[in-house]
């Protein structure tokens, strides 16, 4: 104990006499972990007693803690080991940092602090390219075909192609500027890297926007959910009554999505009570008391039930293109003849594929969980590709095979089929599972935008029962409001894919990488021209769906 009161004999030591010495005494931990926690002490730097200079930790860190600047405050019988602390400091090399660990008996009871490990990332690559694809495919490849047939099929082909690749290279900017969901160690989403890069104002545009893009969705999904209601229990009621012209419908036929049947009988209770615009009042009954549960865990365990109801389109579509031309049906064999190859509605297109490739909000927490993020950017490209490719075969498939005039495809794929079609219990299928499928995924989507908007204004995801209740009328109500009076879901898919898609797919990770770019000092103007490029395509985007 004698030798380390002695600084000019600690000093001369060889590096095996320090050893040798040390290794009296057990050392507690050496980058140890006991349950995911490990040992680290508390204080920034220290003094030197003699002659005050400076104890720099970047010059001299031989162990994981560093005392406190002098002993005032320190016990009495602490002193001592204050001491020693001071000497174990200086025993080590400069260049060799953490060679030496101090024993349990010099280092003060108040020098700890327990820090909890970070678990890696368990996710591997296959998952997240599926969770990728699967939150991607939503209700709007139900629209494809009808937005290929306002583009034209050829313009349509390149235009779901330069839209797949303008979203993909967009959203890697969005997993570049966000490291991969991880921003200096902390888990962040996209409008937390808006606010470091941009500022306060850019994150509430972002957190705008991305809550307009949720309540367009919610929109979308409430009127299939309304037509998908109606036709089912329609079909339950009298399987074997005709279809008959919507009356109630102004704007085009058929375009609620809603297949208005009729019996001998037009004045009967049945009909009064159970209509278009009923069904969706009564969908309230249903949908409006499971929003307002404080936690939804139980609904995400539905949400593999997206794979399965994309792969039944999918079979739907190929098998009604293979049904013989004299079968009852709307589709089936290739029907090309007289087809356009080029219409000016391709903006209707482009806005209905904003939506659908769309996943910038979302990217960052589905990738932070990677097993391996050194393949982030190719598991993202290998998602959009899927993603692109069941577009384009549901989309195109359909198109070809549709027997009618293309401009006559509805914008909600499984009302093409009604009654009396050879098919029509497929499509009557599909639609009872997609309603069960929206009954569980809708309550999610108002979670998440109650969870933005609350936590953005309140600091807080549950403020009060009365703010829920609030923010939950008000959003039924517009969706219900949008049920019975324009139930046009490829127009809704189109306006809010264009618009949010400026914002979160055009403007704000370009403007990131512009500004990530300058603080590098990379800021070229070839590349302030691209990027400005690919805003002003946002914008010619939104402009043109006021003029299909």
């Amino acid at each position: 104990g004698t030798l380390f009161t002695c600084p000019e004999r600690a000093s001369s030591m060889s590096d095996e006499e320090k050893e040798a010495l040390l290794s009296r005494s057990p050392p507690l931990w050496s980058n140890a972990s006991v349950n995911n926690t490990s040992a680290a002490p508390l204080g920034p730097s220290i003094n030197d007693a003699e002659g005050d200079r400076p104890f720099s930790p970047t010059s001299r860190a031989p162990i994981e803690y560093r005392p406190p600047d002098d002993t005032r405050g320190i016990a009495k019988g602490h002193a001592s080991l204050y001491q020693r602390t001071r000497y174990y400091s200086k025993l080590a090399p400069a260049n060799q940092s953490n060679l030496l660990v101090a024993p349990h008996h010099v280092v003060l009871p108040t020098q700890f602090y327990v820090l909890v490990k970070s678990e890696p990332g368990t996710q591997s690559s296959l998952v997240t390219i599926l969770s990728i694809w699967n939150t991607m495919m939503g209700t709007s490849v139900l629209t494809i075909s009808w937005a290929i047939g306002q583009a034209g099929f050829a313009t349509g082909l390149v235009v779901v192609l330069l839209m797949a690749a303008l979203t993909l290279y967009t959203c890697s900017l969005v997993l570049e500027s966000g490291q991969g969901g991880k921003l200096n160690g902390e888990d962040v989403e996209f409008a937390d890297v808006v606010r470091y890069y941009l500022g306060e104002r850019w994150y509430y545009v972002a957190v705008l926007f991305s809550v307009l893009t949720l309540f367009g969705a919610s929109i979308v999904y409430w009127v299939l959910m309304t037509g998908f209601l109606f036709n089912s229990v329609d079909y339950f009621h009298d399987p074997h009554a005709m279809p008959a012209p919507d009356l109630t419908n102004t704007t085009s036929p058929n375009a609620t999505g809603i297949n208005v049947t009729t019996t001998d009988d037009h004045s009967s209770t049945w009909h009064t009570f159970w209509t278009a615009k009923y069904a969706a009042c009564y969908l309230v009954i249903i949908v409006f008391p499971l929003i307002n549960f404080k936690s939804l865990t139980v609904f995400t365990k539905f949400n593999s039930l997206g794979v399965f109801s994309i792969a039944y389109i999918l079979f739907f579509v190929l098998f009604n293109a293979a049904q013989p031309t004299d079968h009852v049906t709307p589709a089936g064999g290739w029907h090309m003849d007289g087809v356009a190859n080029f219409k000016g509605g391709f903006a209707a297109l482009s806005g209905v594929l904003c939506m659908s490739f769309f996943i910038h909000n979302g990217c960052l927490s589905i990738m932070r969980n990677q097993k391996n993020p050194q393949n982030n950017r190719r598991d993202l490209i290998i998602a959009y590709s899927l993603v692109c490719l069941t577009y384009l075969i549901v989309g195109v498939t359909f198109f070809v095979s549709f027997r009618g005039d293309k401009g006559d495809i509805q914008s909600n794929l499984l009302q093409n089929f009604v009654k009396g079609d050879t098919t029509f219990v497929y499509a009557l299928v599909a639609q009872v599972f997609l309603l069960f499928q929206m009954i569980t995924v809708y309550p999610l989507l108002q979670f998440i935008i109650r969870f933005q908007v609350m936590s953005t204004f309140f600091g807080k995801i549950w403020p009060g029962l009365g703010h829920v209740l609030g923010l939950n009328i008000l959003i039924t109500t517009m969706c219900v409001l949008v049920a019975m009076f324009y139930p046009q879901i490829g127009t809704i898919i189109r306006f809010s894919g264009a618009f949010c898609g400026l914002a979160y797919i055009f403007a704000l990770p370009c403007l990131v990488k512009l500004e990530l770019m300058r603080r590098k000092g990379e800021c070229t103007t070839l590349t302030k021209a691209v990027h400005y490029g690919i805003i002003g395509i946002g914008f010619a985007n939104c402009l043109g769906q006021f003029f299909v």
